[in-house]
């Protein structure tokens, strides 16, 4: 018998950013075509059919801040670090976690011949036509440079060619930092071509004088990132950049914030009617300070694998105001930050044991592995490539200790994990939505009691990094399926997608507004003349 679709859920619970109730879904040409409470016989016909068994049915995770084939290989001998996780392997890790959108980031550097963002953007997109990607993609910009010749001419180009429609600041790495000065030239140049800024908040010269401190004390160990990156070095810089930015009335949003000083202020300035977003990833909410001392003894060298910038807080306080914030909308987004070094490669984690000279010193590796060295070698934190795997375990963290624990709704759920990230980032009702015409993108969650839970091991993930940093955690439920544009590519822990799956999504302007527009403007903070 025919069917007026090609696939049918049924059974589910479905969640939306709004509500939750029991429908069947059609999907016709890759796209949402009915939702109704149920079909008959003749509606399913022979269609391909997903039974939901009673669980929740939810769309297609959006993770908005992803890193794939890029380099950073800024120590002295130019070894680390460099993704493990390519195009193709970091989206088959994603969607084997129930994200179908992810978006990347293509960097500029401060090289001459990186001086065009337009070439920045091709060759990036090279990277990710050469291996296919499982699901649809999207590029942001890294910005490092305040060209602004190459802003005023190629920022349109970027918007109308590519639908490049966000770009990323940062205020700290030496390769990346730009002064306040810049960061406005930016800014205003994003601004006038409704781009959305995305600000790396930490204050650099604060974390360059506490890490020469530190250095100079011979504390050098991984634990002592943490102490180099105190929570107040992201407040401080979350302070400037809402100045800066209601300064020529911006909007921006603040990554991977990771402590309860940041999102107060963050919080305040939202209180204020200003357009500032935030989000926040699952180090945050799982891992502190505690997590550099792990592996074996505070001097491990393996505590190494728990390096990301931010760091997670000393303590669990500062996870109970985080989920604060997902919970009363402090937080927009909620990303994984997959940033994936290996542990066990000299372009990786290594890296800060291999570029340190007294560590290495005298060393014999003839026929020593790389771990068996380490346990030997302090390294230096400030030679370690910051940043820790995790798309894939982004989704399946936050449903079984956000949603299964009762700290958020499964609305809250869905709208920090998908449909925020569609409207923030210009991909709305395409991706984030169950709607017709809305992609086929679902992911459907085991049913209460279908899953036995069980503890996590880097063995049960897809990613091309050799550890997990939630390696032992227990998870009750995980992605049973996972449809990509109404093909099922993830069902009962068996990959079905190929990399050929994903197509290139050009995106249109932030969905979630520029702020309270009939506020008068107060001249001590706004310069409203900058723009006449």
């Amino acid at each position: 018998m025919l069917s007026k679709f090609d696939l049918v859920v049924l059974n589910g619970v479905v969640v939306t950013a709004s509500d939750t109730s029991s429908f069947d879904i059609g999907i016709k040409d890759g796209k949402i075509h009915t939702l109704a409470p149920s079909f008959t016989p003749e509606d399913i016909g022979d269609a391909q059919v997903v039974d939901a068994e009673g669980g929740m049915v939810m769309p297609g995770g959006v993770d908005a801040h992803v890193h794939l084939c890029q380099d950073q290989k800024t120590g002295p001998l130019g070894l680390g670090g460099q993704c493990a996780d390519d195009f193709e392997t970091g989206s088959r890790s994603a969607v084997c976690g129930g994200t179908t959108t992810i978006i990347a980031f293509a960097k500029q550097s401060r090289d001459e011949e990186d001086r065009s963002l337009l070439k920045v953007v091709e060759a990036y997109s090279a990277r990710a036509e050469e291996t296919g990607s499982y699901i649809d993609y999207a590029f942001h910009i890294i910005i490092v440079r305040d060209d602004k010749d190459v802003l005023q001419t190629e920022l349109p180009v970027l918007v109308k060619k590519w639908g490049i429609t966000s770009c990323k600041l940062f205020m700290t790495y030496k390769t990346m930092q730009l002064q306040d000065y810049q960061l406005l030239d930016v800014m205003l140049a994003a601004l006038d071509n409704s781009i959305t800024t995305m600000i790396h908040a930490e204050n650099g010269d604060m974390i360059t004088w506490l890490a020469e401190k530190l250095e100079s004390k011979g504390m050098l160990a991984p634990y002592y990132h943490a102490l180099s990156r105190p929570p107040s070095v992201e407040g401080e810089a979350a302070n400037r950049a809402i100045v800066l930015a209601e300064l020529i009335e911006s909007p921006i949003l603040f990554v991977h914030v990771g402590s309860s000083a940041s999102a107060n202020i963050i919080r305040a300035a939202q209180t204020r009617g200003l357009p500032v977003f935030a989000e926040t990833c699952p180090q945050y909410l799982n891992l502190t300070w505690e997590d550099l001392k792990r592996f074996h003894s505070p001097d491990c060298f393996e505590n190494s694998k728990m390096i990301c910038s931010p760091p997670p807080g000393p303590d669990s306080s500062d996870q109970d105001a985080l989920y604060l914030g997902l919970h009363n909308g402090t937080f927009t987004v909620f990303s994984s930050d997959h940033c994936p070094y290996k542990y066990n490669d000299p372009h990786g984690k290594m890296a800060g044991m291999l570029e340190h000279g007294p560590s290495m010193h005298r060393a014999s590796c003839e026929g020593i592995s790389l771990p068996e060295l380490a346990k030997s070698k302090t390294g230096s934190f400030k030679l370690v490539p910051n940043g820790i795997p995790g798309v894939e375990t982004r989704l399946p963290l936050l449903f079984t200790r956000g949603v299964t624990a009762g700290r958020i709704t499964p609305q809250k759920f869905v709208e920090l994990t998908s449909t925020n990230p569609a409207k923030l980032y210009g991909l709305y009702p395409q991706k984030g939505a169950l709607l017709p015409g809305s992609d086929a993108d679902i992911v459907i969650w085991y049913p209460e009691g279908g899953l036995t839970p069980f503890k996590l091991t880097n063995e049960h993930l897809h990613h091309n990094v050799d550890y997990t940093p939630y390696e032992g955690m227990e998870f009750a439920n995980w992605p049973r399926y996972t449809l990509s544009r109404g093909q099922v590519v993830w069902a009962n822990g068996k990959l079905l997608g190929t990399p050929r799956d994903g197509r290139y999504l050009k995106r249109g302007p932030n969905q979630l507004g520029k702020g309270v527009a009939h506020f008068k403007k107060d001249p001590r903070t706004v310069a409203t003349w900058v723009r006449e």
